[in-house]
């Protein structure tokens, strides 16, 4: 025990004695999981050194050596599953792709407004992979959780957990779009004058989760199944690109308990490593 707090100490540049708190923890993981050099060391073993570091923390709290027990957020790490959960996201050209089919697809009810359909569906897409929203979030979230201004989100998630998301300005002019066309149908709407909610369906002030996972799959491919949480692994994945694989970070906007969770959209897809084997010199 006392040698996984050395090392601990160590691997954080940090002098025996000081501070920590579970940001160090957090910041300890994330080397452990994504090592400057070297292999990730295995799930089993970084879940042996916490509780290393957990007993050693809990003896240090009971005999008043700290106030505030470091170890007290962290939870050991669960890994997934591939065969049982396979993560599917989609490529920057299939998510242009799908919103050319968005613009063409033709309406098949009845009384149903094509152009309110195109703006409610292409909001939603957009809400969804842009602030990475469960299915359930996106059908919850209501006017009063959207700050225009400050530009961020404010998501009630799972466990009525809350996250606050910052608007990119990509979903920022999406959601500011959809909001003014939203205002002059709830002047024949009445409905949707009263509703909260941000996203309405046809006949009700909220759209539910089955109704956004309908209207979802009804955009795929023959050959490629579309689901919402598809959107939330798009998500993910394009942040992780984007901040040069700061998995804290992501882990903080998906809203992910785990830090394991997060570290599964690590994995390569074969475009990512065409990519990486085109970019190689060229002589």
């Amino acid at each position: 025990m006392e040698m996984i707090y050395i090392y601990f100490f160590a691997e954080l540049v940090l002098e025996p004695g000081e501070y920590v708190t579970s940001t160090d923890v957090r910041k300890w993981i994330n080397q452990m999981l994504i090592p400057e050099e070297g292999k990730p060391l295995a799930i089993s073993t970084i879940n042996r050194r916490l509780n290393s570091l957990r007993s050693f923390y809990s003896w240090a709290q009971k005999n008043k050596k700290i106030i505030h027990n470091p170890m007290e957020d962290i939870q050991e790490l669960k890994s997934a599953d591939e065969d049982h959960e396979k993560i599917m996201w989609l490529t920057e050209e299939e998510f242009e792709d799908l919103f050319n089919r968005l613009r063409k697809t033709r309406v098949k009810s009845r009384g149903v407004d094509r152009e309110e359909k195109y703006r409610r569906d292409r909001a939603i897409i957009y809400s969804l992979t842009y602030a990475g929203l469960r299915v359930d979030e996106l059908s919850n979230l209501k006017l009063m959780d959207l700050d225009l201004d400050l530009k961020r989100i404010r998501i009630v998630g799972k466990g009525g957990k809350v996250r606050t998301v910052p608007f990119s300005t990509t979903l920022l002019n999406e959601i500011r779009d959809w909001l003014k066309f939203r205002v002059e149908k709830a002047k024949s709407k009445p409905y949707v004058e009263d509703s909260p909610y941000v996203f309405y369906s046809q006949r009700s002030p909220r759209l539910t989760v089955r109704g956004i996972q309908t209207m979802v799959e009804s955009y795929s491919l023959p050959d490629k199944k579309l689901t919402p949480h598809m959107f939330r692994h798009t998500f993910c994945k394009w942040m992780l690109k984007a901040t040069n694989n700061d998995i804290e970070k992501v882990r903080r906007l998906a809203g992910h308990s785990n830090i394991a969770t997060t570290a599964r959209y690590l994995k390569d897809s074969y475009s990512d490593l065409a990519d990486a084997v085109e970019a190689l010199p060229k002589f």
